[in-house]
């Protein structure tokens, strides 16, 4: 299936884009990012993340569809 992938704050510096498309094979959540991860040396864990699946944050086990979009959201600092 194939899904968009956008990236934010300091995945988006880490990945070097903020966004792609990807063909993936499984529709999980903590499968995709465990391949982001791998590829682009991302620190932060599946757990400390928020996802946004088609645009609504949604449940860690939220299983993915062709044509989904998909954010991992990092933590937010600021000030």
């Amino acid at each position: 299936m194939k899904i968009k992938i956008l990236y934010f704050a300091q995945l988006a510096e880490l990945a070097e884009k903020s966004e792609e498309t990807k063909h993936v094979f499984d529709s999980s959540l903590c499968a995709l990012y465990a391949d982001l991860k791998k590829t682009y040396n991302f620190h932060q864990e599946f757990t400390q993340l928020q996802v946004a699946v088609n645009h609504q944050l949604s449940a860690h086990n939220t299983e993915l569809r062709d044509g989904d979009s998909v954010a991992f959201l990092p933590p937010m600092t600021g000030g």
